[in-house]
């Protein structure tokens, strides 16, 4: 059985993960809005992530 993780779930990690990082940028450092770049970087591997997945199916017209 192979092993999926669906996009909702890939999404409510990356909102959690940045909830959290956005918790400690805010307590930590609130002058410099670091967590913009955690955000980034999460969100090219989502995008990256999903588009593989739409590539793999196999579509025949």
């Amino acid at each position: 059985m192979k092993n999926t993780v669906t996009l909702g779930k890939k999404i409510k990690a990356y909102l959690l993960i940045l909830t959290l990082l956005s918790v400690i940028n805010l307590l930590t450092s609130p002058s410099y809005i670091w967590v913009v770049w955690p955000a980034i970087g999460m969100e090219i591997g989502l995008v990256v992530s999903t588009l593989s997945r739409n590539e793999s199916r196999d579509i025949s017209l």
